[in-house]
């Protein structure tokens, strides 16, 4: 009966967590994302040149399609999408392509590949990645990726070069609109995002600030369940 207890208390905890971070979503979401896409899409119909409008609409058909992701994760039990083996090597290069240089001065240096195909959500893991990847580069200029793959865990760690942040708001980060001082954005939406989507995959998000300076936002994901 112990047993059963603590099995029970543990199950509620967790759909207490799991209702908490679903309101948190609606609320971010619902605060930030209202029209931006449709104003991205009337300034680049405005382009003269049709392969940078072409590039632009592809990007932002993907945006749509995250939002949508992002809003099916509030109103269903999850993202609504089917289990698959997904290429993280691809998504890792798709997302870091923008940044390498001499395009993008080198914001972005990696480490490391994926071993194998991970069986996830295609588009809520590149959201879960990309999130990290955005955060880094908005907060602490630059972006390091450092990948450590075997058979029980593929983790990523994404270094920045920022101020790191302060050790009692580890968990406050990762709030919708949280704002350390100073700092005139949340960090809250993205890594809370992020959060969630390793959580779905039975995965986590964790803050480490490094001894030279910045922060480390590992994600790690379970290849084998015990």
């Amino acid at each position: 009966m112990v047993e059963v207890g603590r099995a029970f208390n543990a199950m509620r905890e967790r759909i207490s967590r799991y209702l908490t971070e679903r309101s948190q979503l609606f609320s971010a979401i619902s605060h930030d994302l209202r029209t931006p896409i449709t104003r991205l899409r009337l300034r680049v119909e405005l382009l003269e040149d049709e392969t940078l409008q072409a590039k632009f609409g592809r990007d932002l058909d993907e945006l749509e399609l995250l939002v949508k992701g992002a809003l099916q994760c509030v109103k269903d039990t999850d993202i609504h999408e089917n289990i698959e083996p997904v290429d993280l090597n691809h998504v890792l290069d798709c997302l870091v392509e923008p940044y390498l240089a001499p395009n993008g001065n080198g914001r972005v240096t990696q480490q490391g590949r994926a071993l194998a195909a991970y069986p996830g959500k295609p588009l809520a893991l590149k959201r879960c990645i990309g999130n990290l990847i955005d955060n880094a580069l908005k907060y602490g200029q630059n972006a390091h990726l450092h990948i450590d793959d075997d058979q029980s865990a593929f983790i990523l760690h994404v270094d920045d070069e920022g101020p790191g942040v302060p050790q009692q708001r580890m968990e406050q980060v990762f709030e919708p609109h949280f704002r350390l001082a100073g700092q005139q954005q949340g960090y809250g939406l993205g890594l809370g995002i992020a959060r969630n989507i390793a959580h779905s995959h039975g995965g986590e998000v964790s803050l480490q600030n490094l001894r030279e300076g910045g922060l480390r936002v590992t994600l790690q994901l379970p290849r084998s369940i015990d």
